[in-house]
């Protein structure tokens, strides 16, 4: 089985090693920025940027997380979705720590090893900033509460697979933990083509099912890829150009209410997806490329996204 959520890859070699151990090691990027490496998938975390200048573009300025928690009442509900050594989590509470806010914080990941190695070279990485003791307790316990000024802080993690976690939610096993439904999702995986099973077409389905239509949900994510906006479309989300990061000049947000979305995609994409060789979603967790179905694009050309003729 696929692990549920590493870090995607890397596409840029760091420029040397910092530290080491049997299974991570600290590198400095092109930029001088330290990052954690994966010997075991030999990937980079944030292999561009840094794990801060990425997480601030890709989540905190993306998601409108500051202008949403000032004008939100009640617990705001954040489902992090690839833990990883804790970057894009800490990134969000940084940039919202002099709100006044309840921040519930849901982590999933398979691993919290990269997590804890990160926390030894704390100083090296840069973006820990204080967060260090209640993170010893979140690895410890695999939850922890506490308070930076204003912000009040609830954070848990899941350990597992999370196509799986869906699937129990969708079945109401016992084995299911139950998460509260977010308000915005930080989803960080491998790439299709190295993580197939966190890009499926079911994943995704089960993953909209779980948003409350009542309760505006954004998700943004660094892919652009025709096969990954069809996917999100047909699962349910809106679907919108996300802002550049890294080598990337665009990303992907989605979203439940279209109002979240800046720059929803246009006729214009659609027409160029029904013309595309990668576009037919993924429904197992093998990685394929293939032209829309007759099936998809008559699903894919009835989405209220796409109803309006100004689009």
């Amino acid at each position: 089985m696929p692990r549920g959520f590493p870090f995607r890859p890397a596409r840029f070699a760091p420029d040397w090693t910092v530290q080491t151990d049997a299974r991570y090691q600290l590198v400095r990027l092109n930029n001088g920025i330290c990052s954690v490496r994966s010997l075991v998938d030999a990937e980079t975390f944030h292999p561009v940027v840094g794990p801060v200048a990425e997480a601030e573009a890709l989540y905190v300025k993306q998601l409108q997380l500051r202008e949403r928690l000032q004008n939100h009442a009640g617990e705001f509900v954040i489902w992090d979705v690839g833990l990883g050594a804790a970057a894009n989590a800490l990134a969000v509470l940084r940039a919202t720590r002099d709100i006044v806010c309840q921040i519930r914080l849901f982590s999933f990941d398979h691993t919290l090893e990269p997590l804890e190695f990160a926390l030894k070279h704390a100083s090296e990485l840069g973006y820990f900033g204080g967060y260090e003791k209640h993170l010893e307790k979140f690895i410890r316990a695999h939850r922890v509460e506490f308070s930076e000024g204003p912000q009040s802080v609830n954070w848990e993690f899941h350990h597992g697979d999370f196509p799986t976690f869906l699937s129990n939610l969708k079945l109401k096993t016992q084995n299911s933990k139950l998460a509260p439904a977010p308000h915005a999702i930080l989803f960080d995986a491998y790439s299709p083509a190295r993580n197939p099973a966190m890009w499926t077409l079911p994943l995704f389905t089960d993953l909209f099912r779980q948003l409350d239509p009542s309760r505006p949900c954004a998700m943004p994510t660094y892919s652009r890829s025709t096969i990954l906006r069809t996917t999100l479309l047909l699962a349910g989300f809106f679907v919108g150009v996300g802002h550049a990061t890294g080598e990337k000049e665009e990303t992907t947000i989605a979203a439940n209410d279209l109002n979240l979305l800046a720059e929803p995609l246009g006729r214009r994409w659609l027409e160029r997806a029904r013309r595309s060789h990668s576009a037919e979603p993924l429904v197992e967790p093998v990685y394929r490329t293939a032209p829309l179905s007759a099936a998809s694009w008559e699903k894919l050309s009835r989405h209220p996204q796409f109803a309006s003729p100004a689009t």
